[in-house]
């Protein structure tokens, strides 16, 4: 059990109001849309409150697989998303999203606060902020983090008696929108399943009986879903189908020899500063170990090393899991608890002028600094594409696929989006990337599939994207009548298109990565 402490309130809310501030000031960063899956959402939400209701269960924007049938777990977060877009633009959505986060931390912090108090919770945060930005574009998975800290925040309220079983009734009818929110759902059932597992080896019977019932209705609530049964079992088999390697779903020791990243050994250290945390406990009080911190403790390290994908999630369960356990292992008089709680204000306080002076791209040189909405010229490319009634069958790539979904005109569907799961794993083992690593299958494709137009995201850093976009540009098939800073459109030279060729081609200078 822990020790709930109850320090000076001045204290917790300058720590807590310093550590939001600073977090949200690493969210309000310009929206980058070419790369990201925001825009594939945001349409997803137009068509299903249209009434198109195929684009939830299958591979509807694309030419190539249109019937494949896929699960889209994420479509009420699609139509959240766009009510909020259509309402009040990106900088409210982008703001929404902040919101959003921001709470999410708040409750991970207010039971890191109530397990070691302000000072302890405040220090802990401060590493491990830099790591929640491994997923700082708006996606559906901030609901998970949100709905994540409400379970975990409950079942520990009823845990120490401080409310009812009555109140946990409440997550059944939260799984119901988490299940059609994101795929990380089955957390809501995990987090329930280890404080019912801690009472099974406790012998608490009444506390059993309770968490057996509102877990039984939990898992009746996830079946409340366009998917029935298989949107239960899903995520178990998400990853069967998958032909295209993401660099979000790739272990720590993988992708740091890959992409240098200051956060992957931000990562190292804070999941040191949770082992030594259950190391320090042990030596204290070996009876002290909780359960559910535990196995908390043990899945989401798993997660965060086997796929960089889970460091927000890892980030949030390790502040109040390692907080708790150090301050019951060192037992923190009270000059000590006000020392800590000096040094994070002052360490946050910091940590927010950094922030705020743009110090940051020193470490993070990607970084547009700061800013609400999209970014400047973002929707140049599909402004243009439209403006001059270019037409497909369009060549795209992977990651500018969610983009194209979200500007182009109704009629020109993608060549492929970013979601492996919408397409046979074929596909991209024997096309898509062939196509662009050999010049022969190229022309076969090409041929199949009559291109007219390609557009590319050319920060493509894939080797076969490297490859095709050199290889493209020499081509005398295709010419350039657009570049910016990320997207590169190129037309084929036939009549259909000779007069935007005329106009654009010889004008534009390709600025290459």
């Amino acid at each position: 059990m822990f020790k709930i402490h109850k320090p000076a309130s001045l204290v917790t809310i300058s720590i807590a109001a310093l550590l939001l501030a600073n977090y949200a000031l690493l969210l309000a960063r310009p929206l980058n849309l070419v790369t990201a899956d925001l825009g594939r959402h945001i349409k997803s939400g137009e068509l299903i409150l249209n009434g198109q209701f195929e684009v939830i269960k299958t591979n509807f924007y694309s030419y190539t697989y249109p019937d494949f049938p896929t699960a889209n777990h994420h479509w009420l977060a699609g139509v959240v998303f766009y009510l909020v877009w259509k309402s009040s633009g990106w900088v409210g959505l982008h703001l929404f999203f902040i919101i959003l986060s921001l709470a999410a931390l708040a409750i991970f912090f207010l039971i890191a606060c109530r397990r070691a108090g302000p000072g302890l919770a405040g220090l802990i945060a401060v590493p491990v902020l830099p790591i929640l930005l491994e997923r700082d574009e708006i996606r559906p998975e901030v609901f998970s983090y949100l709905l994540a800290g409400v379970f975990l925040w409950l079942l520990l309220k009823y845990r120490n008696g401080e409310i009812t079983a009555r109140w946990l009734l409440v997550l059944p009818a939260l799984q119901l929108l988490w299940v059609n929110l994101h795929i990380y759902f089955f957390l809501g059932l995990v987090i329930i399943g280890v404080f019912w597992l801690e009472n099974l080896i406790l012998g608490a019977k009444k506390s059993l009986w309770d968490l057996t019932f509102v877990l039984g209705l939990a898992l009746l609530a996830n079946l409340v879903n366009p998917f029935g049964l298989y949107g239960l079992t899903a995520p178990l088999a998400i990853f069967q189908n998958f032909g295209y390697r993401l660099a979000e779903n790739q272990t720590v020791w993988f992708i740091e020899k890959i992409i240098p990243n200051p956060n992957y050994l931000i990562f190292k250290i804070v999941f040191a500063v949770l082992v030594l945390s259950f190391v320090f406990k042990l030596v204290k009080n070996r009876r002290g170990l909780n359960i559910p911190d535990l196995i908390l403790a043990a899945g989401f390290s798993a997660a965060g090393w086997l796929a960089i994908r889970n460091f927000a999630m890892f980030g949030l369960f390790t502040l109040p899991i390692a907080a708790g356990n150090l301050a019951s292992a060192f037992n923190l008089r009270p000059e000590v608890s006000r020392w800590l709680g000096r040094t994070a204000v002052t360490t946050l306080a910091l940590a927010v002028f950094i922030a705020l002076s743009g110090e940051l791209r020193a470490f993070y040189p990607r970084s547009p600094g700061l800013g609400l909405g999209l970014e400047k010229g973002n929707e140049k490319p599909l402004e243009f594409f439209k403006e001059n009634n270019l037409a497909g069958p369009i060549f795209n790539n992977y990651d500018i696929g969610g983009y194209l979904i979200y500007g182009l005109p109704s009629q020109d569907r993608v060549f492929v989006d970013n979601r492996p799961e919408a397409y046979p794993a074929e596909f991209f083992t024997d096309i898509y990337i062939p196509m662009q690593e050999d010049e022969k299958v190229w022309k076969e494709q090409n041929e199949k599939y009559k291109f007219n137009a390609i557009i590319f995201s050319y920060r493509d850093y894939t080797p076969w994207g490297q490859t095709f976009f050199a290889r493209i540009l020499d081509d005398p098939e295709w010419k350039t009548v657009l570049a910016d800073s990320r997207v590169v459109i190129l037309l084929k030279d036939n009549e259909r298109n000779k007069d935007i060729i005329a106009k654009y081609g010889k004008t534009i200078k390709i600025k290459r990565p």
